[in-house]
């Protein structure tokens, strides 16, 4: 997208900078912030180690890639959205009425017929490989709990409903999911790193685990914005963007949604207070403001995702065809230039110490003792102790170093660490630099235990090798 500045798109600066010192409470988990207006990008930033290259994990952002890529194939007639969702699938013979009932829609809508979320697995018990051909052990288990309600009827925010998306999307186009994710929008996008999470058999999830980088979140939600035009190239048609974006009248009734949340869901796009959204866990936000011409994209870890929102109202939006500040645009460019969460230093050094793992530690026992040193070149280097092999870790002091970890997965798990003694302590923040997450780590000498924690856990569960994503 062509680059800009705030003033010249009608924006006034001191809003930005007021946004940004909002976000800037001690220990915040902000992580990048881009804003366009007009198609042009007028403020991007990232808090270092974080950077503009890197894909980081969406979580349920993902669920809109999906229903783009399903708006695209309507389109082209490869899909059709009105048909059960499970004839792409398996023999409908085979199911009960309730499910062949469960349409394409129905569930890109989140009205396959579910009140309460039916996803409860996490990739544990299925055998690991797959054959093409073979049957889809997870679509067994979906199948085995017919929806409790009437498809169409009633809505519940439920991963079972996408994850069904994502597997017609492969069998009715050939391709995986996270391949036409790829050629479909990153590539028209301008690339960049991308990862997808899988089941054991290899199959995308839909809907979660898409990691792309801010600037192709940017570039979704411009994408939206423009009626389904990416650069005047048509990606999905002009009748689905309008629909996708019309919360359903089943998810407006839905009593347990607050805040902005209550404004109702489309085709896996929020409305909202002010505009409409897609949005996934800990704060990973692609926001739609169509009165004002302007799109944001956020990606975070924090715990309360109303306070992001609440924040970019109070600050962004007054800021828009308000009267620029003469030398705002200059001071914004400087403060976005510096963004960091700051790493950890601190003056003293201690010879090779040897702690065990604290019980009380959030990451599971498999995580075990652990070994730091420093090195010659005066950073730490931790050892963890793990029955699939030791985790090497380089931890900077007064700088973020980079370290990957094997999984059992295949990929390997970038961890950008810096750490400290303080007293006889050593403590230090190793972040899984392309998801939300960060791991705490405090290592009493004295005590000879190490504690294991998560700032906030995943929601792939408390191991972070299961935070693994294939490259796409």
């Amino acid at each position: 997208m062509p680059r800009s500045t705030p003033a010249a798109q009608g924006v006034d600066a001191r809003g930005l900078l007021a946004l940004l010192d909002a976000f800037e409470s001690p220990g915040h988990g902000y992580h990048s912030l881009m804003v366009a207006r007009h198609g042009r990008v007028i403020a991007e930033g990232w808090w270092a180690p974080y950077a503009h290259d890197r894909a980081h994990l969406g979580y349920s952002l993902s669920k809109s890639f999906t229903a783009t890529v399903l708006g695209n194939l309507a389109g082209r007639g490869l899909i059709d959205l009105d048909a059960p969702v499970l004839s792409y699938l398996t023999d409908l013979a085979t199911v009960s009425p309730k499910w062949r009932r469960v349409s394409v829609r129905d569930c890109i809508a989140m009205t396959a017929g579910h009140t309460a979320d039916a996803w409860d697995w996490r990739g544990e018990g299925l055998p690991a490989g797959v054959r093409p051909g073979d049957p889809d052990p997870v679509l067994e288990l979906i199948l085995a709990a017919e929806p409790d309600g009437e498809p169409g009827r009633v809505w519940a925010y439920n991963q079972v409903a996408t994850y069904l998306v994502a597997q017609a999307i492969a069998a009715a186009s050939g391709e995986p999911l996270s391949v036409q994710v790829r050629r479909l929008l990153l590539d028209p996008f301008g690339g960049g790193a991308a990862r997808a999470q899988r089941t054991p058999q290899g199959r995308d999830l839909g809907f979660s685990g898409l990691s792309v980088t801010t600037p192709a979140i940017l570039a979704l939600a411009q994408t939206w914005l423009d009626g389904g035009l990416w650069r005047g190239e048509r990606i999905v048609p002009a009748d689905y963007a309008a629909l996708a974006l019309h919360p359903s009248a089943a998810s407006l009734a839905a009593a347990e949604m607050v805040g902005d949340w209550a404004h109702g869901y489309g085709y896996s796009f929020w409305g909202g207070s002010h505009g409409y959204r897609g949005d996934g866990a800990f704060g990973q936000f692609a926001v739609v403001l169509p009165d004002q011409d302007v799109v944001v994209a956020i990606t975070s870890e924090v715990e309360v995702m109303q306070e992001v929102l609440d924040r970019l109202w109070h600050h962004l939006l007054p800021a828009i065809d308000a009267e620029p500040h003469p030398d705002a645009d200059r001071q914004l460019a400087r403060r976005l230039a510096e963004l960091e969460h700051h790493p950890l230093s601190g003056p003293g050094r201690r010879p090779r110490v040897r702690a065990r793992r604290d019980p009380a530690s959030q990451l599971p026992e498999a995580f075990g003792a652990v070994t730091l040193e420093t090195s010659p070149g005066g950073h730490h280097l931790l050892r963890i102790d793990h029955p699939a092999g030791e985790l090497v870790t380089v931890v900077g002091d007064r700088q973020w170093l980079e370290s990957r970890w094997a999984t059992p997965a295949g990929p390997e798990l970038a961890v950008v660490s810096s750490g400290a003694w303080r007293g006889g302590v050593f403590t230090a923040q190793l972040r899984l630099i392309e998801t939300p997450h960060t791991i705490l780590l405090d290592l009493d000498a004295d005590a000879g235990t190490v504690r294991l924690d998560w700032r906030l856990v995943p929601l792939t569960g408390p191991d972070p090798l299961h935070a693994v994503g294939f490259p796409i």
